[in-house]
């Protein structure tokens, strides 16, 4: 006895949103011999809030006045040890990201 474990891949997939808690987690067949794809509600809701985040401002406007009011008194001092880590840090990951060439 053979067993063939080959199976035909399908020509289109559909994609639908649903609501509802366990939703997604099986994909069934869709008539026409085609995939579905069925998002539950909270990769719905992580999308939109995915979407929100990338909106927000993240400067902290205290800081900011902080900095600017040291600048302008002249009280301002850098820690050119961490500026140089910081910039070592920076050079490195730079470095990794490169393609490299062959």
């Amino acid at each position: 006895m053979k067993i063939d474990k080959r199976t035909t891949p399908t020509a289109s997939a559909k994609v639908s949103a649903a609501k509802g808690k366990g939703a997604g987690k099986t994909a069934t067949p869709a008539a026409g011999g085609s995939d579905s794809l069925t998002l539950t509600e909270s990769s719905t809701r992580i999308r939109s809030l995915e979407s929100q985040l990338a909106s927000v401002d993240i400067a902290d406007a205290g800081k900011i006045e902080s900095v600017k009011a040291a600048l302008a008194n002249g009280t301002f001092t850098v820690d050119a040890e961490v500026v140089a880590d910081r910039l070592i840090d920076h050079t490195k990951a730079a470095l990794r990201k490169r393609p490299r060439k062959k």
